[in-house]
């Protein structure tokens, strides 16, 4: 790399072109995914950093603007390392970044905005990761702060990046599973706010779809939080619960359609995840709709969307539709009295009969 031209010797526009390639180089390090190459990527940085200190911003939009790059992923490589050390130098460097972007003439050029919102965001990440009560208390506020930035967008008739505000969204509504006490009410309804805003592309844009499943992860294991506190509203835990299958169903179709598509492996997992909060809500709390809801799932029969065998998924199911039927054994005489025993056996035969459905299709997929 050239060594920092002498700011006495040359232009602004030199010293910046040697803090570009420093940048070029910092970002290429930061996309590679290397977490070994994020203290060189950092190192790129702070050399942009030190010469971007330099030049003139205060006359010029277009300095700040570039300094504030330098600060941005000086904070992103920050927080990606994760030390508590380094979580407080990210959070240092995005207050920098900030400042300088309120100076900027933020009605002049909707990038400015955009990356204010984006600073407010990056810092919350990163109190989020120093995980004290503090901090997350912190982390939503900034959150609060870059979604104002946003409504002051669209306010003033700015273009707004369409995955900025399901973003921050989707993680307000995580971070409120982790405050203490956590909000589960209110993540669920900011969970369904991120998916009005995704829903009607998520079918049509990879990144609208993995907001999407996201957000009802989120409202899943809010759900699940709710049934497990005391004491539960058990007027709505039928809702509750009906709500996460619900979403579980469509995150099944979703990914489906982005499996047509070649993409399938990049939901894999919060796929498998999701399907297993539907069969774990079931067991738990309404174990008798459970072979209805595998059969769904997992038999092309049914309607099934998923068009990949997948042997994970089958043997989560059949382990489900055991356990459903212990649970049910366990049950029965107390739930159902003993008149109704006739009605625990035909659960336990639908139970049985998808059992060998889904083991069927497993074999399927094995021989495949």
């Amino acid at each position: 790399m050239p060594p920092a031209p002498d700011s006495t010797d040359t232009s602004p526009d030199e010293r910046n072109a040697a803090a570009k390639v420093w940048m070029k180089r910092g970002i290429a390090l930061l996309s590679s995914g290397d977490t070994a190459a994020l203290p060189a990527a950092l190192d790129c940085f702070d050399q942009a950093l030190a010469i971007r200190r330099e030049l003139p911003f205060e006359e010029s939009s277009w300095f700040r603007w570039l300094l504030t790059a330098c600060w941005m992923n000086r904070g992103d490589v920050l927080t990606r390392l994760g030390k508590p050390e380094e979580l407080a130098a990210a959070i240092q460097s995005f207050d920098e970044a900030i400042f300088h972007l309120q100076k900027l003439p933020l009605e002049e050029d909707s990038q400015y905005r955009g990356r204010l919102a984006l600073a407010w965001m990056n810092r919350s990440l990163a109190l989020r990761a120093q995980a004290t009560p503090e901090s997350l208390q912190a982390a939503l506020a900034s959150l609060e702060q870059g979604k104002t930035v946003i409504e002051d967008s669209v306010a003033a008739n700015l273009p707004v990046n369409n995955a900025l505000l399901p973003t921050l969204l989707l993680n307000r509504a995580a971070l409120l599973l982790e405050v203490s006490p956590p909000r589960m009410l209110e993540a669920l309804q900011v969970a369904e706010e991120t998916l009005a805003l995704c829903q009607a592309g998520e079918h049509l844009n990879l990144q609208a779809a993995e907001i999407g499943l996201k957000a009802r992860h989120v409202f899943c294991h809010a759900v699940a939080m709710l049934l497990e506190t005391p004491p539960v509203d058990t007027t709505r835990a039928d809702d509750w619960i009906m709500q996460a299958t619900d979403k579980v169903d469509e995150a099944m179709h979703l990914t489906a359609r982005w499996e047509k598509e070649g993409a399938a492996g990049d939901f894999r997992g919060i796929r498998h995840e999701l399907f297993r909060y539907g069969c774990n809500l079931l067991l738990a709390y309404q174990p008798h709709f459970m072979a209805e809801f595998l059969l769904d799932v997992l038999d092309p029969e049914q309607g099934s969307p998923l068009l990949a065998q997948d042997a994970a998924l089958y043997q989560a199911g059949l382990e489900a539709l055991d356990l459903a039927a212990a649970e049910l054994r366990h049950r029965g005489p107390l739930d159902l009295g003993l008149q109704k025993m006739d009605r625990l056996i035909e659960m336990l035969e639908t139970l049985s009969r998808a059992a060998a459905k889904i083991k069927k299709r497993a074999d399927q997929a094995v021989i495949g």
